[in-house]
């Protein structure tokens, strides 16, 4: 039964993957004709290149690796030149682990826990320590650890996903 489990899970989640990935290449091949297309001004130009830039620098700074654990999967991700609040943020801003719109909208200054009870998610849990912070969710059927770590000038952020 937990093997059967373990297969779905690892389905779902690479079908969520390419999806979101087919998604971000559309959205981007959208974006480029419709800068082609229609002439701008150069006020707009130039508020365009600076969000793009913004938008880029941001993905560069993103250093990534899918990790293999037993009974899951999880992947790690060294940011550059941002802070843990930024961090979590863009979790939920780019929804990078189901039911983030149940998270707090900003991290809390000591350890708290989020009873939600919908969508097969059972809590929230947040463990914070100086430089560090642990989320785990848990579901009916296993539990997802969000870690984000404070290393000098860099955040380690990592998710994992775990089969009961």
């Amino acid at each position: 039964m937990k093997k059967i489990a373990y297969i779905a899970l690892l389905a779902i989640l690479i079908a969520s993957c390419k999806k979101s990935n087919t998604d971000e290449e559309l959205k981007a091949i959208t974006k480029a004709d419709t800068t082609v297309a229609a002439p701008k001004k150069e006020e707009e130009l130039k508020t365009e290149v600076k969000a793009d830039t913004i938008n880029t620098t941001s993905k560069k700074d993103e250093d990534c690796k899918d990790i293999e654990v037993e009974m899951g999967a999880g992947r790690e991700c060294i940011i550059k030149n941002t802070d843990l609040e930024q961090a979590y943020q863009n979790i939920i801003k780019d929804k990078e682990v189901e039911e983030t719109e149940y998270y707090l909208a900003t991290i809390p200054s000591q350890n708290k826990s989020v009873t939600v009870n919908k969508k097969g998610l059972i809590s929230i849990d947040y463990q914070i320590t100086p430089n560090k912070v642990f989320i785990s969710m848990f579901y009916e059927g296993g539990n997802t650890e969000v870690t984000l770590e404070k290393i000098k000038n860099t955040i380690k952020k990592s998710i994992y996903h775990y089969a009961d």
